[in-house]
């Protein structure tokens, strides 16, 4: 039997990519994703910093 996807890996994974991104639009789409994720936090943060550029 196959193993369920570990889903606190692909939201890291994800989170990672967005990071890359560093765009508005992508933090955006995390928190909406993700809204009650802890990595939310860190995106809103850089979410933040990135209107305030």
């Amino acid at each position: 039997m196959q193993e369920p996807p570990d889903h606190e890996a692909a939201v890291r994974a994800e989170f990672e990519r967005v990071k890359a991104e560093n765009t508005v639009e992508a933090y955006e789409r995390f928190i909406r994703r993700h809204p009650d994720h802890r990595l939310s936090k860190e995106a809103a943060e850089a979410l933040a910093r990135l209107k305030r550029q």
